[in-house]
């Protein structure tokens, strides 16, 4: 590898990408609006990294972006629309967002091996076992969004030839540092830390979440960028779902604390999949390593030096 173009850098995963990418790798990392990566990057010493700022919707900035990157080996694209619920009031957003900006992408900006961050969302309103074999037909503006940018993807490599490979990776999601305030791993942790021993789930409280900690799913998907020449599309997952009151008890045990749960209204995405797909496993040899608890120990870890930092900067 010598050079990688990571769309969606400044995001949750896109830094914890920058920070376990080898330093060998030159890398494009590339947002828009999202401030602060630039300071990230100065602040870790990722002297490997030059920040390029982009809107993938605009053909023209795209190809200026093409023009800067230069030949790329790969591109781990990570853009999208970051809050699968808004979609719903927000479809041409999302529509924007996910897939045209892919396209547009796709258009100006040649590489050789493109691993697209797809979702599990694309499974959405079925119950059970799933896999890249089964059916879907997902009615969240969200899930459409990435179903339609994974079958752009593969038209582009087959009609065009370019990039040359792909991997579509239907991710189950991740938590763990630099994840945005509004996660529920954050969001719960922070507020048990902060003395709040209740809480009010939308929903039945049974809806599954197949998360993995971020070190777990990053070292995957570099896994994958390294793939050259094999296409394909993938579920990427613990395979270990846990329900959202699961995730809650969890939390308490982490922190010792008594909590109690209740339950109102409905959510937005209630999800009753899991993911049966050996093939992160069986063809590219990864499976993620770290428990759910020892995860949440590495996150409040994390927040406790967040804190001491800046109080040393106070």
């Amino acid at each position: 590898m010598k050079r990688l173009i990571v769309t969606g850098a400044s995001g949750f995963i896109g830094r914890n990408v920058l920070l376990r990418a080898p330093r060998d790798w030159e890398i494009v990392a590339v947002a828009h609006r999202s401030p602060g990566l630039e300071a990230f990057v100065a602040d870790q010493r990722l002297s490997n990294v030059r920040v390029v700022r982009c809107d993938l919707t605009d053909a023209a900035a795209v190809r200026v972006l093409a023009e800067a990157a230069g030949h790329a080996d790969a591109a781990l694209y990570l853009a999208a629309n970051g809050d699968p619920a808004a979609s719903s009031e927000r479809p041409r957003w999302d529509l924007e967002s996910n897939t045209v900006a892919l396209v547009t992408f796709l258009e100006h900006c040649p590489v050789d091996h493109l691993v697209y961050l797809s979702s599990g969302a694309v499974y959405d309103g079925i119950v059970g076992a799933v896999s890249p074999q089964t059916p879907c037909s997902p009615r969240l503006p969200y899930a459409i969004s990435k179903l339609a940018a994974e079958q752009y993807v593969r038209f582009f490599s087959e009609r065009r030839h370019c990039p040359g490979s792909y991997i579509n990776v239907r991710f189950f999601g991740a938590y763990g540092p630099y994840e945005p305030a509004r996660k529920i791993t954050t969001r719960w942790l922070l507020a048990l830390r902060a003395g709040q021993r209740e809480f009010t789930l939308r929903g039945n409280g049974e809806n599954l979440i197949d998360f993995m900690y971020v070190d777990d799913a990053v070292d995957g998907m570099l896994r994958l960028v390294e793939a050259a020449g094999i296409s394909a599309t993938v579920d990427f997952a613990s395979g270990a779902p846990v329900s959202v009151d699961a995730v809650v008890q969890a939390m308490a045990r982490t922190l010792a604390v008594d909590v109690t749960v209740r339950h109102e209204g409905v959510t937005e995405e209630y999800i009753q999949f899991r993911s049966v797909d050996p093939a992160m496993r069986e063809r590219f040899a990864v499976a993620p390593a770290i428990s759910f608890d020892d995860g949440l120990r590495r996150l409040v870890e994390f927040f406790e030096r967040e804190r001491h930092a800046s109080s040393r900067q106070a």
